[in-house]
């Protein structure tokens, strides 16, 4: 009998045992699922105990409720995996597998940022709501805080659904609002992207969200350590935020196991295709869920639309068939703003989130990337919703594949598959402007880095000052192309050193080899991966110091480094 063996009994674990359970024959395979404990979290209810919506008991129902009479479930630690010998270390017992599901999440690291765990701080006055424990505490501090600053401060992305410290902070002006101290608070959003969300048409509407609450925001803020005798913030350009409470997502990684069986990044994340769910290096491994690094947003309405691809995929891979599914990062969030309202994203890899109606085009009822009632009450819903049915693995009315129609591309400028710009007019002829010095690479055989003047362009101030980009022109096969186009990016064969040399000039960055070393390390790292490294990994895999950074490109040292190796600026993972 072959053994399918599933890490991690949580929102993934759940839904992929009950339908592979159903579809699977019994006297073939025997599934095993193991966790630490029989306690099953609605990790979505988090957010609402700190405002007493929620009690913690509400949030947590045994485990075993939920998985099939057939399914053998092991109660136990996971030590290690050996994915050569295919055996799973447990605390008591090593048990065997032929088939490997990762389903293990992942978890807050406060001890990763200096001064966050101090106990002098630590769940006195820097909370977490990611924990049950930490929402538990968060509940009575903001039961007591009459006066004073409150931070909600994002550590590093990725974090495990990227909209709740947004969510969380119009909650928490709806909350003070209605018990009136709003008055007296002021709050104070802290990211380390440069606007509320990553996607750019969410990032302008919930940024102009916050600015009508009166919630200032701190972008590009990447945080150094946490001082417990001040209170504060310090981040590594030398910004400093005073707070009196700190509500702080902490640095989230894959769990310690992953990384003592050598499966992960420097993240504890397991490579995996994105749209296979299997793994880079071991084929009999499939991850799902938030254990695995792919670029999508790690909430568990995207374990959902993974389960309709991989499940079909999975079986065909046992029976010898090719997986001829595919898993587009399909994800649905509803983001909580007070005042009995919420909006709504739906997007996937590709397409970013856009205004439009949902589930059904046209129609709906709830809208997209607006508030409404209806889509606070969806958000209500999806409580009864996830414990009937979605942990059950029961069909829902859901395709996994993201759907285009009924969105508003045309609106937002975008073709109607949501990917493309509309191209844009030509502007219309306008007075000679000054010139300007614009470096121009020159690639024909061996030819030298040669800046020439050109006529600036009709939407180059004639001002520019210090750090503004402006277009560099590279010429490949006596065909100009504009670098700082977001199409070149993608354009690997189109990089060279002597384009990031202009590109620097540009910005006025004299590179010394210390910047040539990161701005390789950057380059090497986007052709492998295929995304711009952030300003974490820059520093925990490539080894540079931060400070260092910031000294040699000034303020977000990730972005510009990205711009001069020629790659997309870095995301979080949405």
């Amino acid at each position: 009998m072959k053994q399918i063996v599933i890490l991690g009994g949580g929102t993934a674990g759940s839904i992929v045992s009950n339908r592979l359970y159903r579809q699977l024959p019994e006297n073939e395979y025997q599934i095993t699922v193991v966790d630490r404990d029989n306690n099953h979290h609605y990790q979505p209810g988090y957010l609402f105990v700190p405002f007493g919506i929620y009690k913690p008991r509400t949030v947590v129902k045994k485990r075993s409720r939920f998985l099939p009479a057939g399914v053998r479930f092991v109660m136990s630690q996971i030590k290690k995996v050996d994915p050569e010998a295919k055996t799973v270390e447990l605390e008591n017992e090593t048990i065997p597998y032929h088939y490997l599901i990762i389903a293990t999440g992942c978890t807050i690291r406060p001890d990763q940022v200096p001064g966050m765990s101090d106990p002098k701080v630590w769940r006195k006055s820097v909370f977490d709501f990611y924990t049950l424990s930490g929402s538990g505490r968060l509940y009575q501090a903001l039961k007591n805080f009459k006066r004073g600053h409150l931070v909600v401060h994002i550590s590093e992305m990725p974090i495990k659904c990227p909209a709740a410290p947004l969510e969380f902070t119009l909650l928490a002006d709806w909350y003070l609002f209605m018990r009136r101290r709003r008055y007296d608070v002021d709050i104070t959003f802290v990211t380390p992207l440069d606007g509320a969300f990553t996607k750019p048409v969410a990032k302008a509407e919930l940024g102009d969200l916050l600015r009508k609450r009166d919630i200032e925001i701190e972008t590009d803020f990447n945080v150094k350590k946490i001082d417990p005798d001040s209170k504060t913030l310090v981040g590594y350009d030398g910004r400093k935020i005073p707070f009196d409470l700190l509500v702080t997502i902490p640095p989230v990684m894959g769990q310690q196991y992953v990384a003592d069986s050598g499966l992960g990044d420097e993240s504890n994340y397991i490579p995996i295709n994105k749209q296979t769910l299997q793994s880079e290096k071991y084929p009999d491994i499939f991850v799902l869920g938030d254990a695995g690094n792919l670029p999508n947003s790690k909430a568990g309405t995207a374990i959902h639309f993974q389960s309709g691809s991989f499940i079909p995929n999975f079986i065909n891979y046992l029976n010898g068939r090719p997986m001829t599914e595919s898993f587009d990062g399909h994800t649905s969030c509803f983001i909580e703003s007070g005042f009995h309202k919420a909006l709504l994203l739906d997007f996937n890899y590709d397409v970013q989130p856009v205004t439009g109606r949902f589930p059904l085009p046209y129609v709906g009822p709830l809208r997209l990337l607006g508030e409404s009632r209806l889509n606070h009450l969806g958000k209500l819903a999806f409580y009864v919703f996830y414990w009937r049915g979605l942990v059950r693995g029961l069909p829902l009315p859901f395709p996994h594949d993201m759907p285009k129609v009924g969105k508003n591309f045309r609106k937002w400028g975008l073709q109607p598959d949501g990917v493309t710009p509309i191209p844009r007019r030509k502007p219309a002829p306008v007075e000679p402007e000054p010139k300007i010095k614009i470096p121009i690479v020159r690639v024909v055989g061996s030819a030298p880095l040669v800046t020439q003047t050109t006529p600036q362009p009709a939407n180059i101030p004639t001002n520019t000052t210090k750090g503004d980009l402006i277009p560099v022109i590279h010429e490949v096969n006596g065909k100009p192309i504009d670098v700082t186009d977001e199409g070149f990016m993608t354009q690997k064969d189109q990089w060279n050193e002597e384009v990031a040399a202009a590109l620097a000039q540009a910005l006025h960055i004299e590179l010394d080899n210390q910047a040539w070393s990161v701005i390789r390390f950057v380059r090497q790292d986007f052709e492998e991966h295929s995304v711009s490294p952030t300003l974490g990994r820059i520093s925990k895999v490539g080894g540079f110091d931060v400070r260092a950074l910031f000294a040699i490109f000034g303020t977000k040292p990730a972005k510009k480094l990205a711009y001069i190796a020629g790659a997309p600026k870095p995301i979080g993972c949405v």
